[in-house]
């Protein structure tokens, strides 16, 4: 079975609380466990930044329901390709800041 990453980035609605964002980020790290999925997510206010790691297939429809979900707007793929191994693995899916991100990005 291939693996595949996403980049994508979106805009979380004026609607979403923080409490809503714990929730969504703890149910993302239920769902995503069971699917074989990793991956992070880096919120600075209202903009996300997503990586998702995992079978091509679970991916593909992970990134579909996102795109569905009526908490996100503006949801834009920045990249799509095949990988060899993982660069989330011991993650499953983590919250962070998008400076940390950025400077995990950088191997700083």
């Amino acid at each position: 079975m291939s693996n595949d990453l996403i980049r994508l980035t979106s805009t979380l609605r004026p609607n979403v609380s923080a409490p809503d964002m714990d929730k969504l980020v703890a149910d993302a790290a239920t769902f995503n466990q069971s699917h074989g999925i990793t991956g992070v997510l880096a919120v600075d206010k209202m903009r996300v930044c997503q990586i998702l790691e995992g079978p091509a297939q679970n991916v593909d429809r992970l990134f579909a329901s996102i795109t569905r979900d009526s908490r996100h707007h503006g949801v834009t793929q920045i990249e799509y390709r095949p990988i060899e191994a993982s660069s989330f693995e011991a993650w499953g899916m983590a919250r962070r800041d998008m400076v940390d991100m950025v400077l995990f990005a950088l191997g700083a």
